[in-house]
């Protein structure tokens, strides 16, 4: 196929050959003269031979003209995989700006490769294609069509970050924005390393009017080790209190590690180091401990050394200390002696006991803990309020009282999910199974013992579990209902008592375990943050209680030597609850508190999900597309091949213009040769010797 075939009409040149060779030819003369036998043999030996010479040299000049013209015509041998149709183009091109993107690559680094790439794919198209360049970040301002100029200026300050998603999700947002064009001729382009955590292919989108191309960046393999995650085993945080802390570290690498060193820091001290060893692609956990000092905010990291990849060598906390847990116990028979004791003069908890008819509503919503202890019924209004209060996420102990109106208190347990009181039981039981593993024990036992004395009751309510019940028996009995239980309803926690806590009816007030059980409640109560966030997460983070003030809270470092970083954060009040919603303004990894007073913080961390260097080979990517059955898709040469001839062979086929100049110079050296040739062998003819007759 040719591009240009009115160039055809320089044809017309090979008649200028032809006439040259027309005029070059002469009249041959006979000479007659003695002795010509020898003579005449040879003068047509070398007629033959240059007539023959003579058409080929015409024959070099006319394929010369020939091929130089087909030149100029751009001939093609067409693609039958190309998709390109009448009318404009557009190309949008994705660029992996993870931080795995910064492993060794062609140009020095997988980012520099893909910018690279960019360019040449911007070459291959003509000057009035729209460009569109779209990265993890996937800004608003990515949205928009650029000119090859523009892009080529975005591609060069593109780099790489946090942000990280889904190839799917990127890809749906590219497709979208595709479609919004009326072009005839729609291209996407996959830049990326093409990571296993992140390029989920089996859910790539399907579109048959884009065609994609997958172009894998193949970098070097790099092992690495980094911390994936912490964990702390505290029920509350307080003041002398000892906190331990695992952190769980993970070896990407063909090669066990040994004493891989991890250093914990609080407040921006050392409080403890250790090593662990770590098997090839494994993973080992070390424990670290450190005592709470003050009741200042509990900001710090755990980090280890690694290289060359070391943004995820630094996992940070924050975690706040209660300097005190509100607890109010609401009383429908007087104050119970046994709680009393157990918490007023505590320093952990700020005990307030108020008779149910004499309640203030107001320190419902204060309070983290609440006990209702021997009411003889729940009032609507109470029942509302304390539902409310579960849901948000307070703790409740129910303390039913005997001879209580049942029907009041099933309706308020059923709409917690919480068991239902059945009949009293008149009768004298103990305690069968305790559940060790539950988090109020924690800590507690050493070792469990079979034959410790149990609690037993004198008269309790049978527990009955409806179908929507949601609960766990922490303490059964005998004949297998539950002495205590526990519902989780929204946020929040509902314990739920057989029998009152006095003494003519359990036994459970005098043993060791009343101890632990009540104040692991108590202390439970206190709402357990995550010590950290991921970057680029869209989650409601949960806060706690907000100030009053008008002036408007700001997020900055907690860590002055860190990148200064201050705005204003997206703070919203649901229900009686507070939440900052992310925007993507966090970038960096560290500690930030909210200000003016920093009673509250919060730990970003960079998602683990690129620390995890496995990447898919070439051979994987085209079986996934095969099983997925995306026909529209295709995957690029090795990296080392220009994308720029990639790209123009596919959409406008096989160009044939080099092939054509080339014959044209191998028939213009053939007639040099030949005329050179003639001249030479004419300048060498032997002269004929006569003889006088």
């Amino acid at each position: 196929m040719l591009t240009h075939p009115l160039f055809l009409i320089g044809l017309i040149a090979v008649a200028i050959p032809i006439a040259i060779h027309l005029l070059q030819l002469r009249r041959y003369r006979k000479v007659y003269f003695s002795n010509v036998d020898m003579l005449e043999e040879l003068e047509n030996e070398n007629r033959r031979q240059r007539n023959l010479r003579q058409l080929l040299i015409l024959a070099a000049r006319i394929l010369t003209i020939v091929f130089i013209v087909l030149a100029f015509c751009q001939p093609v041998i067409p693609n039958k995989d190309s998709r390109m149709v009448a009318g404009a183009t557009v190309v949008s091109v994705y660029i992996d700006n993870s931080y795995s993107m910064e492993c060794g690559g062609m140009d020095g680094s997988l980012i520099e490769s893909a910018r690279q790439k960019s360019h040449e794919i911007a070459e291959a198209y003509s000057p009035e294609v729209q460009f569109q360049l779209l990265t993890n970040n996937a800004s608003g301002n990515q949205f928009r069509w650029l000119s090859r100029e523009e892009f080529l200026a975005a591609v060069d300050e593109v780099q790489a970050g946090a942000a990280t998603a889904p190839l799917s999700k990127i890809a749906l947002r590219q497709h979208e924005f595709l479609s919004s064009s009326q072009a005839g001729n729609r291209h996407a382009y996959i830049l990326s390393d093409f990571q296993q955590s992140t390029a989920d292919l089996a859910n790539y989108p399907s579109d048959s009017t884009i065609l994609t191309t997958f172009i894998p960046l193949d970098g070097s393999s790099v092992a690495n080790i980094f911390i994936d995650s912490l964990a702390f085993n505290s029920p509350a945080y307080f003041k002398g209190a000892t906190v331990k802390v695992e952190a769980r570290v993970r070896n990407r690498g063909d090669k066990a590690v040994e004493k891989q060193p991890l250093r914990l820091y609080v407040s921006g001290s050392q409080r403890a180091v250790t090593s662990v060893d770590i098997a090839a692609n494994g993973s080992a956990t070390a424990t670290m401990s450190f005592t709470i000092a003050d009741d200042s905010l509990l900001q710090g990291y755990v980090e280890t050394t690694d290289y060359p990849i070391t943004f995820d060598d630094r996992m940070f906390f924050s975690i706040p200390v209660t300097p005190s847990i509100p607890l109010l116990v609401i009383s429908g028979k007087g104050e119970n002696p046994f709680i009393k004791r157990l918490f007023a003069d505590d320093s952990l908890t700020s005990y307030r006991q108020e008779p149910y008819d004499r309640l203030d509503y107001s320190h419902i919503a204060e309070s983290r803990c609440i006990i209702l202890d021997e009411l003889h019924a729940i009032p609507s209004g109470l029942a509302h309020t304390l539902q409310q209060f579960v849901n948000d996420g307070g703790t409740l102990l129910v303390i039913p009282a005997e001879g209580a109106e049942i029907s009041s208190y099933n309706q308020f347990l059923a709409s917690l999910r919480a068991p239902m009181l059945s009949t009293w039981q008149e009768k004298t039981s103990r305690a069968q199974t305790i559940q060790y593993n539950h988090s109020l024990y924690q800590g507690v036992f050493q070792r469990y013992n079979d034959e410790v004395e149990m609690p037993s009751v004198k008269g309790y309510y049978m527990l009955q579990p409806s179908s929507s019940t949601v609960s766990r028996q922490i303490i059964s009995l005998l004949d297998g209902t539950a002495l205590l239980s526990e519902t989780v309803s929204a946020l929040g926690h509902l314990y739920l008592l057989a029998t009152p806590l006095r003494s003519e009816r359990t036994d459970f007030v005098h043993q060791a375990l009343f101890v632990p059980t009540l104040y692991n409640i108590a202390l439970f109560s206190s709402p357990q943050p995550l010590p950290y966030q991921t970057i680029a997460a869209t989650d409601p983070i949960p806060l706690g209680p907000q100030p009053q003030e008008r002036s408007p809270r700001h997020m900055v470092n907690a860590d002055p030597d860190a990148h200064s970083t201050s705005f204003i954060p997206d703070i919203r009040h649901t229900g009686s609850r507070w939440f900052l919603v992310p925007h993507g303004e966090i970038t960096q990894a560290g500690n930030y508190i909210l200000s003016p007073a920093p009673t509250e913080g919060i730990a970003f961390n960079y998602n683990r999900q690129e620390s995890d260097l496995a990447c898919l080979s070439r051979d994987d990517i085209k079986q996934t597309l095969r099983n997925a059955g995306l026909d529209n898709c295709r995957l690029s040469p090795p990296a080392a091949k220009s994308m720029t001839d990639y790209i123009r062979n596919r959409s406008q086929g096989t160009p044939l213009w080099r092939w054509c100049i080339t014959l044209a110079l191998l028939f213009l050296l053939a007639e040099t040769l030949l005329i050179r040739l003639s001249g030479k062998t004419f300048s060498n003819k032997p002269k004929p010797q006569t003889h006088n007759a």
